[in-house]
């Protein structure tokens, strides 16, 4: 297990507020909140994002047996990627998913736990929750990815 993760080995799994960062700025002021923002009320709190966590966990334990494996990732990427790679692309991918099982699989086992993944993506919240108040509003969430307001001042 590698113990020296940095972001950039958590890319496959940050894909849980990821998504909201391309889409923040030209959602108007809720900002890209509304994917994760179950109750309506404008901002995503911790208890939503540990959600979102475990239904993003879900989806990618695609034989439920509570553990994403290598394989289990394969498909994810394919998908998003297209089938028709490159075999330096695919070597890359297959890189990036032995990197993101290595960094995020603290008990050696070959694939990760749901306790595993959350304990990888909370501090994803946290550093986007700039004023610690457990919940992340849109500014929040375009502060965070570097994302400026368009003809803001």
């Amino acid at each position: 297990m590698n113990t020296n993760a940095s972001p950039t080995g958590y890319v496959i799994g940050a894909l849980l507020l990821a998504g909201l960062a391309g889409t923040a700025a030209a959602q108007g002021p809720r900002g890209g909140i509304d994917a994760l923002d179950a109750n309506d009320d404008g901002v995503i709190s911790r208890q939503e994002a540990m959600d979102a966590q475990v239904a993003s966990f879900r989806r990618m334990d695609t034989d439920g047996d509570g553990t994403i494996t290598r394989e289990e990732l394969e498909p994810a990427q394919a998908a998003i990627e297209g089938d028709t790679s490159s075999p330096a692309v695919r070597r890359a991918r297959e890189a990036a998913r032995e990197r993101w099982i290595d960094n995020l699989d603290r008990d050696d086992s070959g694939g990760i736990s749901l306790e595993e993944y959350q304990a990888a993506m909370t501090p994803y919240f946290d550093q986007l929750d700039a004023d610690d108040n457990g919940e992340i509003d849109p500014e929040e969430l375009r502060q965070g990815y570097g994302l400026e307001e368009q003809g803001g001042g």
